[in-house]
Protein backbone atom coordinates (compact mmCIF):
# COMPACT_ATOMS: atom_id res chain seq x y z
CA UNK A 1 0.00 0.00 0.00
CA UNK A 2 2.81 2.31 0.99
CA UNK A 3 4.35 1.45 -2.32
CA UNK A 4 1.22 2.24 -4.15
CA UNK A 5 1.10 5.75 -2.71
CA UNK A 6 4.18 6.77 -3.14
CA UNK A 7 4.14 5.86 -7.02
CA UNK A 8 1.15 7.86 -6.83
CA UNK A 9 1.94 10.75 -5.09
CA UNK A 10 5.42 10.54 -7.42
CA UNK A 11 3.01 10.61 -10.47
CA UNK A 12 0.92 13.73 -9.39
CA UNK A 13 4.46 15.48 -8.86
CA UNK A 14 5.57 14.61 -12.12
CA UNK A 15 2.29 15.80 -13.80
CA UNK A 16 2.08 19.21 -12.26
CA UNK A 17 5.34 20.36 -13.29
CA UNK A 18 5.40 17.88 -16.65
CA UNK A 19 6.59 20.98 -18.34
CA UNK A 20 10.13 20.89 -16.04
CA UNK A 21 10.52 16.70 -16.46
CA UNK A 22 13.89 15.95 -16.69
CA UNK A 23 15.85 12.63 -16.90
CA UNK A 24 19.14 11.52 -14.89
CA UNK A 25 21.09 9.09 -16.30
CA UNK A 26 23.80 7.00 -14.29
CA UNK A 27 25.92 4.45 -14.98
CA UNK A 28 27.62 2.20 -11.95
CA UNK A 29 30.37 0.06 -11.98
CA UNK A 30 30.40 -3.23 -13.35
CA UNK A 31 30.25 -4.38 -9.63
CA UNK A 32 27.04 -3.38 -8.75
CA UNK A 33 24.09 -5.64 -9.22
CA UNK A 34 21.38 -2.55 -9.00
CA UNK A 35 21.23 1.09 -8.91
CA UNK A 36 18.97 3.06 -7.11
CA UNK A 37 18.73 7.23 -6.52
CA UNK A 38 17.77 9.46 -3.90
CA UNK A 39 16.18 12.88 -5.54
CA UNK A 40 16.55 15.64 -3.39
CA UNK A 41 14.71 18.42 -5.39
CA UNK A 42 15.56 21.93 -4.44
CA UNK A 43 13.70 24.13 -6.96
CA UNK A 44 10.47 24.16 -7.38
CA UNK A 45 10.10 23.20 -3.85
CA UNK A 46 8.68 19.62 -3.19
CA UNK A 47 5.21 18.68 -2.66
CA UNK A 48 6.02 15.84 -0.76
CA UNK A 49 8.94 13.80 0.95
CA UNK A 50 10.58 10.94 -1.33
CA UNK A 51 9.60 8.41 0.72
CA UNK A 52 12.15 5.69 0.17
CA UNK A 53 14.83 6.01 -2.84
CA UNK A 54 13.90 4.66 -5.83
CA UNK A 55 14.87 1.94 -7.88
CA UNK A 56 16.28 3.31 -11.45
CA UNK A 57 15.16 2.21 -14.65
CA UNK A 58 17.80 -0.06 -16.86
CA UNK A 59 18.20 0.74 -20.09
CA UNK A 60 21.13 -0.13 -21.98
CA UNK A 61 25.28 -0.70 -22.13
CA UNK A 62 25.20 -0.79 -18.44
CA UNK A 63 23.32 2.60 -18.08
CA UNK A 64 20.55 3.17 -15.66
CA UNK A 65 17.51 6.26 -15.75
CA UNK A 66 15.38 8.25 -13.61
CA UNK A 67 13.09 11.32 -14.58
CA UNK A 68 11.98 13.88 -12.17
CA UNK A 69 10.36 17.25 -12.71
CA UNK A 70 12.82 20.12 -11.59
CA UNK A 71 14.61 23.14 -11.95
CA UNK A 72 17.53 22.01 -10.05
CA UNK A 73 18.17 19.00 -7.71
CA UNK A 74 20.52 17.33 -6.33
CA UNK A 75 20.48 13.34 -7.10
CA UNK A 76 22.77 10.62 -5.09
CA UNK A 77 22.87 7.60 -6.36
CA UNK A 78 24.08 4.23 -4.68
CA UNK A 79 23.88 0.61 -5.00
CA UNK A 80 20.45 -0.28 -3.19
CA UNK A 81 22.46 -1.77 0.29
CA UNK A 82 20.81 0.09 2.86
CA UNK A 83 21.30 -1.69 5.66
CA UNK A 84 23.18 -0.47 8.15
CA UNK A 85 23.08 2.82 6.21
CA UNK A 86 26.15 4.48 5.00
CA UNK A 87 28.13 2.27 7.95
CA UNK A 88 27.32 -0.74 5.90
CA UNK A 89 31.23 -1.26 4.30
CA UNK A 90 29.01 -2.65 1.29
CA UNK A 91 27.02 1.01 0.67
CA UNK A 92 29.06 3.41 -2.08
CA UNK A 93 26.98 6.21 -3.46
CA UNK A 94 27.88 9.68 -5.13
CA UNK A 95 25.95 12.70 -5.45
CA UNK A 96 25.20 15.46 -8.19
CA UNK A 97 23.78 18.67 -8.67
CA UNK A 98 22.43 19.53 -12.11
CA UNK A 99 19.45 21.69 -13.64
CA UNK A 100 19.21 19.51 -16.79
CA UNK A 101 19.35 16.22 -18.10
CA UNK A 102 22.46 15.05 -16.77
CA UNK A 103 24.62 11.56 -18.07
CA UNK A 104 26.72 10.92 -14.84
CA UNK A 105 29.54 7.51 -15.32
CA UNK A 106 30.45 6.35 -11.46
CA UNK A 107 33.92 6.17 -12.67
CA UNK A 108 34.24 9.46 -15.01
CA UNK A 109 31.96 11.83 -13.28
CA UNK A 110 29.93 13.57 -15.90
CA UNK A 111 30.21 12.84 -19.20
CA UNK A 112 28.96 14.82 -22.64
CA UNK A 113 29.59 11.93 -24.89
CA UNK A 114 26.33 9.83 -24.04
CA UNK A 115 26.22 6.26 -26.01
CA UNK A 116 24.13 6.42 -29.02
CA UNK A 117 21.78 3.67 -27.33
CA UNK A 118 21.27 6.26 -24.91
CA UNK A 119 20.21 8.79 -27.35
CA UNK A 120 18.37 6.64 -29.66
CA UNK A 121 16.13 6.12 -26.43
CA UNK A 122 15.12 9.93 -26.24
CA UNK A 123 15.15 11.07 -29.63
CA UNK A 124 16.81 10.03 -32.30
CA UNK A 125 16.22 13.05 -34.14
CA UNK A 126 18.01 15.01 -31.67
CA UNK A 127 22.04 15.66 -32.13
CA UNK A 128 23.86 15.72 -28.84
CA UNK A 129 27.32 17.73 -29.12
CA UNK A 130 30.66 15.93 -28.58
CA UNK A 131 33.06 18.14 -26.88
CA UNK A 132 36.59 17.13 -26.96
CA UNK A 133 39.23 17.92 -24.80
CA UNK A 134 43.12 17.70 -25.31
CA UNK A 135 45.75 16.67 -23.77
CA UNK A 136 44.55 14.92 -21.00
CA UNK A 137 45.77 15.02 -18.60
CA UNK A 138 47.04 18.29 -18.91
CA UNK A 139 49.90 21.03 -17.87
CA UNK A 140 49.59 24.22 -19.80
CA UNK A 141 46.48 24.82 -21.97
CA UNK A 142 43.43 22.86 -22.72
CA UNK A 143 42.16 22.94 -26.26
CA UNK A 144 38.53 22.43 -27.03
CA UNK A 145 37.02 21.39 -29.91
CA UNK A 146 33.05 21.44 -30.95
CA UNK A 147 30.50 21.97 -33.25
CA UNK A 148 29.16 24.39 -30.03
CA UNK A 149 29.57 27.83 -29.91
CA UNK A 150 30.91 28.24 -26.71
CA UNK A 151 30.64 31.81 -24.61
CA UNK A 152 31.91 30.87 -20.92
CA UNK A 153 33.29 28.55 -18.91
CA UNK A 154 33.86 27.47 -15.45
CA UNK A 155 36.65 25.01 -13.77
CA UNK A 156 35.27 23.40 -11.13
CA UNK A 157 37.79 21.12 -8.87
CA UNK A 158 36.79 17.78 -7.28
CA UNK A 159 35.16 19.28 -4.09
CA UNK A 160 32.58 21.39 -6.13
CA UNK A 161 34.43 24.47 -5.68
CA UNK A 162 34.56 26.94 -8.28
CA UNK A 163 38.11 28.26 -8.84
CA UNK A 164 38.02 29.74 -12.24
CA UNK A 165 34.84 31.57 -14.26
CA UNK A 166 35.92 33.57 -17.23
CA UNK A 167 34.81 34.13 -21.30
CA UNK A 168 35.59 31.27 -23.46
CA UNK A 169 37.77 32.72 -26.39
CA UNK A 170 40.55 30.98 -28.69
CA UNK A 171 39.52 27.77 -28.31
CA UNK A 172 41.62 27.20 -25.28
CA UNK A 173 41.80 27.38 -21.82
CA UNK A 174 44.85 28.46 -19.48
CA UNK A 175 45.16 26.44 -16.37
CA UNK A 176 48.95 26.65 -15.73
CA UNK A 177 47.82 28.14 -12.18
CA UNK A 178 46.02 25.18 -10.89
CA UNK A 179 47.21 22.85 -9.14
CA UNK A 180 47.54 19.04 -9.28
CA UNK A 181 44.21 17.65 -9.17
CA UNK A 182 41.13 16.46 -10.81
CA UNK A 183 38.76 19.03 -12.53
CA UNK A 184 35.45 19.75 -14.36
CA UNK A 185 34.91 22.54 -17.14
CA UNK A 186 31.46 23.62 -17.52
CA UNK A 187 31.43 24.98 -20.75
CA UNK A 188 28.48 27.31 -21.51
CA UNK A 189 26.80 28.43 -24.57
CA UNK A 190 24.26 31.18 -25.56
CA UNK A 191 21.34 28.78 -24.57
CA UNK A 192 20.67 27.34 -21.53
CA UNK A 193 22.30 24.24 -22.21
CA UNK A 194 25.69 23.85 -20.82
CA UNK A 195 28.43 20.71 -21.20
CA UNK A 196 30.74 19.66 -18.13
CA UNK A 197 33.89 17.54 -19.47
CA UNK A 198 36.61 16.11 -16.67
CA UNK A 199 40.26 16.89 -16.91
CA UNK A 200 43.48 16.08 -14.82
CA UNK A 201 46.19 18.82 -14.32
CA UNK A 202 49.41 17.50 -14.15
Amino acid sequence: MKKLLFFGLMIFFQTAYSQNLKTVYFKPPSTWTSACVWPNIIDPPPLIDWLAPPPMTKTCEGWYKFSAAFNSAEFVFNNCLYLGGSNNPNYLSVSVFTEDTIFYDFTEGPISNPPACLLAVNDPSKKIAVVKIFPNPVQDFINIESEKNFVAYEVIDESGKLVVSKDFQGGKIDIRNLKTGVYFIKLKSLSTESNVVKFIKK
